[in-house]
C-alpha cells in the first residue's frame, strides 16, 4: 500500500494532525492565497480634479495655452481623429485634455512632472499626450507651413516697400537640448552648449513658410541652407527678380542677397540699412517663438529640452505651426518693452564673396536703391 494512502487513513482515524502535516495538499500556501486576491475599483474613477479650458476666462486661456478658446476648440476637432481613443476602456482621456496638456507644456517650458499638476493627469499620461499631439500635428504641417508656389512667387517680383522682389527671410535659431548619447560633439555649438540649428524662412508678416529641423548645433547656417529643399527650389524654377534675404552668415547667391561687408557708404550703406530693416520681421518672429513657447527658451529655469534630438525637432515644428495658427487668428503677441530679439550663437561671416552672377545681381539691387533715392 502506498504511503499516501496510509497517511490519509491515519488522518481519518485522528492519529495524525492534518494541520501539522507538511505534505498535506489541501492547505494552500500564503503565496497562493495572495494570488487569489482581486482588487475592486469603483465604476467611475477620478484621481485628480481637471480644469477645462472652457471654464477659464479668455485672458486665462491665452496666458496658459497661448491660444484662445476658439483656436483650441478647432484644434480638438481637427486632431480628434488621431487623438481620440478607439475604445472607452481604462477611462481614456478626452481629446480636449490631451490637447490642453500638450499646449501647457509647450507654453510653460516646465518639465512634464510640474506641468501635469495643472492638467490633473499622471506623468506617463502626460508623456503620451505630448507624443500623440506632436505626431498628429506633424502630419498636418503642410496645411500651415508652405513655401510660396510659382504664382505666389511671381507677385514678389513687384517691388513692395523699400526692398524689391523679397520672397522670404531666412535665418537660424538654436534650440538647446540635453547632451545626446550619440554623436554628442556634433551638437555643441559655438556658444558651448548643445543645440539643434533650426532654419526658419518667414515672410514680411512674420508667417513661417519653411522649416528645416534636423541639423546639429555645430552645423553653420550656410551648410543647413545648402542641404535644404529651399535651396534646390530657388536654384531651379523661380521667377526672375525674386530672392531670399539672409544675414552675413550666408553666402551671396543670385537668389540670396546678403549685406555688403565693408560698405563704403552712399548706395552701399543705404542698401545695408534697407537690408537690415527688411530682415527685422525674421528677428521678431524668432523672438516671439521663444516668448510664446517658453519650452524653446534656454534662459528659463529648466534650461534646454530634456529630450532626444528627434523629439526636439518635433517640438520645434509644432511650435512653428501653432505660431502660424495664432497669426491667422490674429492673436499677436507683443514683445515687452526693452526686450531685444534673441541672438543665437555667434556666426562668422561667410568667407565666400559669391559668384560673378551673384555680385551682378546685388549690384543691380544697389542701383535700384540709388535710383529710388534719386
Amino acid at each position: 500500500m502506498s504511503e499516501a494512502v496510509l497517511l490519509l487513513r491515519r488522518v481519518r482515524d485522528g492519529s495524525v494532525d492534518a494541520s501539522s502535516s507538511s505534505t498535506s495538499a489541501s492547505s494552500p500556501s500564503p503565496r497562493r492565497k495572495r494570488s487569489r486576491r482581486r482588487r475592486f475599483y469603483p465604476e467611475h474613477r477620478v484621481y485628480r480634479a481637471r480644469c477645462s479650458f472652457l471654464d477659464l476666462s479668455e485672458e486665462q486661456v491665452l496666458r496658459r495655452y497661448r491660444l484662445d478658446k476658439a483656436a483650441i476648440a478647432a484644434l480638438c476637432r481637427e486632431l480628434g481623429a488621431d487623438l481620440e481613443s478607439l475604445t472607452g476602456r481604462s477611462h481614456a482621456l478626452p481629446v480636449a485634455v490631451k490637447v490642453t496638456s500638450a499646449l501647457t507644456f509647450l507654453a510653460s517650458g516646465s518639465f512634464q512632472t510640474a506641468t501635469r499638476h495643472s492638467t490633473g493627469i499622471s506623468q506617463s499620461a502626460m508623456s503620451n499626450c505630448l507624443a500623440q499631439f506632436l505626431e498628429a500635428l506633424q502630419r498636418r504641417a503642410t496645411r500651415y507651413i508652405a513655401f510660396p508656389n510659382a504664382v505666389e512667387a511671381a507677385v514678389a517680383v513687384t517691388p513692395t516697400g523699400t526692398f524689391p522682389g523679397v520672397l522670404g527671410l531666412v535665418g537660424g535659431m538654436h534650440v538647446a537640448l540635453r547632451a545626446p548619447s550619440e554623436n554628442e560633439p556634433a551638437y555643441r555649438n559655438a556658444a558651448n552648449y548643445h543645440s539643434i540649428n533650426m532654419q526658419v524662412v518667414c515672410d514680411a508678416a512674420g508667417a513661417i513658410t519653411n522649416v528645416v529641423a534636423k541639423f546639429p548645433g555645430s552645423c553653420p547656417n550656410a551648410a543647413v541652407l545648402e542641404n535644404s529643399a529651399v535651396a534646390r527650389l530657388m536654384e531651379g524654377a523661380r521667377p526672375h527678380g525674386a530672392w531670399l534675404l539672409g544675414d552675413h552668415s550666408y553666402p551671396l547667391k543670385p537668389w540670396l542677397l546678403t549685406p555688403i561687408l565693408g560698405a563704403r557708404g552712399g548706395p552701399e550703406g543705404r542698401y545695408n540699412a534697407l537690408h537690415r530693416q527688411a530682415l527685422a520681421p525674421l528677428r521678431r518672429t524668432l523672438a516671439l517663438l521663444r516668448l510664446r513657447f517658453r519650452c524653446l527658451d534656454r534662459s528659463r529655469a529648466g534650461g534646454g529640452l530634456q529630450y532626444a534630438p528627434p523629439k526636439v525637432c518635433q517640438i520645434f515644428l509644432a511650435c512653428c505651426i501653432l505660431h502660424n495658427i495664432a497669426l491667422r487668428r490674429r492673436m499677436p503677441l507683443e514683445l515687452p518693452d526693452g526686450c531685444a530679439p534673441h541672438e543665437g550663437p555667434p556666426q562668422d561671416p561667410h568667407p565666400g564673396h559669391g559668384s560673378s552672377e551673384a555680385r551682378a545681381v546685388r549690384a543691380r539691387v544697389v542701383q535700384q536703391v540709388r535710383d529710388g533715392l534719386a
